[in-house]
Parts: structure tokens; C-alpha cells; sequence
């Protein structure tokens, strides 16, 4: 085969070959406290915007111990069933970010999604779940403490 065509085979091979990702689960106990700023309050519906700063306090991934978040988002209490949406940011210890959507169903199954990264966190993909294993006595009226488990899966390209 000559030196062109062997060149041509081998580069069509690699622009066709599938990117190669690795893929890593997570699992973490992250704490946080918040502030909830009332929007609405009514018979039907209330309406509060959050924001929340916190830590994981332990994680089965290296990448995740100490990591550090901030969240925003919106929760809504209608008939007495909470719902909810936002972002958060997290910080990793090499200073690399990700950032990701959570929601909160009707039904309870909680979901999180995985938007961007930097650095080493470039590029991830995936999501998961998670759910509260504790929730204190606010310290102050409009505050909130708790931590809750997260797990899941992501890919790195």
C-alpha cells in the first residue's frame, strides 16, 4: 500500500473512531445552609427563592471530598407538595468547577444533571439523584441547615 493511501486509511479510522470517555459514579454527604426569601404566600401556592452554601462532609469519590457549592434556585409548595428548580456550582480542591441543575418532583424522585465543567471537570456529562438525611431547626427565621446524600454517574471526555 502506498505511503498516501496507508496515510488516508489510518485518518479516516481515527476522524470515525467514537470519542473515548471515562465514566465514574459519585456518592456524597454534602451539608449546607441557606436562605429562603419569600416571592409568594397564598392558600393555593407558595413561592420562595434559595440560595444555599455548602460542603461535602464525606464521599466515596476523591474528586469530591471537601468539595465546595453554591446553589440558587426556586421551590414551590402547592396542596401541600414541594417542587423545585436550580443551579449549583461546585468547586473541587484543584480549584476546578462543575455545574449542574437539580429539580424536585411532585412524586419525590429528585434528579440532578450535569451542565459544564472546567479544567478536569471539562466537558462532564451524567447526573443522578439525591435526597435529604437531615434537615435542622432553622438558626434563624428564612434560614436552613441540612445535608443530603448525592449519587450518580458522569463522564469526562
Amino acid at each position: 500500500m502506498s505511503r498516501k493511501r496507508m496515510a488516508a486509511a489510518m485518518a479516516l479510522v481515527l476522524c470515525s473512531a467514537p470519542p473515548w470517555a471515562a465514566e465514574f459514579s459519585y456518592e456524597f454527604l454534602a451539608c449546607s445552609s441557606g436562605i429562603q426569601k419569600l416571592l409568594e404566600s397564598g392558600p393555593d401556592l407558595t413561592a420562595l427563592g434559595v440560595e444555599e452554601w455548602g460542603i461535602t462532609a464525606r464521599s466515596t469519590t476523591k474528586e469530591w471530598e471537601s468539595a465546595t457549592t453554591r446553589c440558587v434556585g426556586h421551590v414551590l409548595i402547592t396542596g401541600g407538595k414541594t417542587t423545585g428548580k436550580g443551579i449549583c456550582r461546585w468547586v473541587i480542591a484543584s480549584g476546578d468547577t462543575a455545574l449542574g441543575e437539580w429539580e424536585m418532583a411532585v412524586d419525590g424522585q429528585n434528579s440532578w444533571k450535569w451542565l459544564a465543567g472546567t479544567g478536569k471537570l471539562a466537558g462532564i456529562r451524567g447526573g443522578g439523584s439525591f435526597q435529604w438525611v437531615s434537615q435542622g431547626k432553622a438558626v434563624e427565621p428564612g434560614t436552613s441547615q441540612s445535608c443530603r446524600r448525592d449519587w450518580g454517574k458522569y463522564t469526562l471526555p
